[in-house]
């Protein structure tokens, strides 16, 4: 069947993107790209609540939205897709994000493999009734937020998970070899794309990876995967029964987050073989993506950096190499015309970041609470 709509994916006239928690202050500082994240358990419902519910009715049954969250991501993506701005939403699966997930609800929903150490769990795309919710899911954000009338804000694409490369903390299905979990991820991405391309042709699907390449990020294999390998192996699975048209949403933290300075990184090379891919390397995924066995339809896949920061302390000289590190890392990513985006992570400060001060907001030293640009 031909999609619903075949509106041409939106040409942008910068790289600059932003995790949005501010929506006047982004405007304000001209970004063209934005990323939200989007929480299964948040969006739906396992029966009605009243007057929060949206019924949505998808392959023959009726499934229930919750109101106030449809309309709070309203709020956040349509004032940015009227300004211009190429919203990207991050699919997530965990129990507490905007809520809490109902233990009954959240066990239907995760994957059956989940284990409790895990901060999220991979979508289930194994059994009948979790995996007709992930569809649904992914089918009302496409149905709501890609109309050509721009309703209720319009995105252009959507990243599956969180930096599945680690799946024990982002994608949790249990301790599972690498190959198995390339497989299980390869049919998130499939559902997704599936599920979204026929409302919106162009959308784009992205797979989510963190800055740990050709080492992971803990030697667990049954844990933890190399970047590369897990790319290569997703690619691999992605083609066996009809090509999906994914792309990469990469996080080229610095191998030390909390060092800023990343082009002074020793243990950050230009080869492939590199332990980290970061913004002092970043032609590596670029070099890696051109080769045959990545290639979509003999063209390289779409690049995003969807996260990205750079920590300061709460000092002068800190603010100061934070605001070098930003600078440089955005030059580079503009001379890469694989990369479409540069989407800086966070808006402000978080002080339940690790210790890390990543935003372009500073916090005060003892709380949340904002203390200045």
């Amino acid at each position: 069947l031909p999609a619903r709509y075949d509106y041409p994916y939106p040409e942008m006239t910068s790289k600059k993107g932003l995790q949005v928690t501010l929506t006047e202050d982004a405007l304000a500082l001209g970004i063209r790209h934005a990323a939200l994240s989007v929480n299964l358990g948040d969006f739906m419902m396992e029966y009605p609540d009243g007057g929060n519910t949206i019924f949505y009715r998808f392959e023959g049954k009726d499934y229930y939205i919750r109101r106030r969250v449809a309309e709070y991501t309203d709020g956040c993506i349509k004032p940015l897709s009227e300004a211009g701005v190429s919203v990207n939403l991050i699919l997530l699966n965990c129990q507490s994000w905007l809520t809490q997930v109902g233990e009954d609800f959240w066990e239907k929903i995760r994957h059956p493999g989940y284990e409790e150490e895990g901060a999220m769990s991979l979508f289930d795309t194994f059994r009948e009734e979790g995996c007709a919710y992930y569809r649904a899911f992914v089918s009302f954000l496409a149905e709501r937020y890609t109309r050509e009338d721009g309703m209720y804000g319009r995105i252009t694409g959507m990243i599956v998970g969180n930096e599945v490369n680690s799946p024990w903390i982002w994608a949790n299905v249990g301790e599972c070899e690498m190959h198995v979990f390339a497989e299980m991820y390869t049919s998130a991405l499939r559902i997704a794309w599936q599920c979204a391309s026929v409302i919106w042709k162009n959308i784009r699907i992205y797979a989510s990876l963190d800055h740990h390449w050709a080492q992971p990020q803990e030697e667990d294999p049954r844990r933890y995967y190399p970047g590369r390998d897990l790319l290569a192996a997703v690619a691999s699975y992605a083609s066996r029964e009809g090509e999906i048209p994914f792309h990469i949403a990469y996080h080229p933290y610095s191998a030390d987050p909390a060092r800023a300075d990343f082009w002074n990184e020793e243990n950050v090379t230009d080869s492939l073989d590199t332990p980290y891919i970061t913004m002092k390397n970043p032609e590596v995924l670029r070099d890696f993506l051109a080769q045959s066995p990545l290639l979509l339809e003999g063209k390289s896949r779409r690049i995003i950096f969807s996260e990205v920061g750079f920590h300061s302390d709460f000092t002068e000289a800190g603010e100061a190499l934070q605001k070098e590190a930003l600078v440089r890392a955005y030059e580079i990513a503009k001379e890469i015309p694989e990369i479409d985006a540069f989407i800086y992570y966070s808006h402000k400060d978080n002080a339940d970041e690790g210790g890390l001060n990543l935003g372009l907001w500073r916090r005060k030293q003892d709380s949340d609470e904002r203390d200045g640009k």
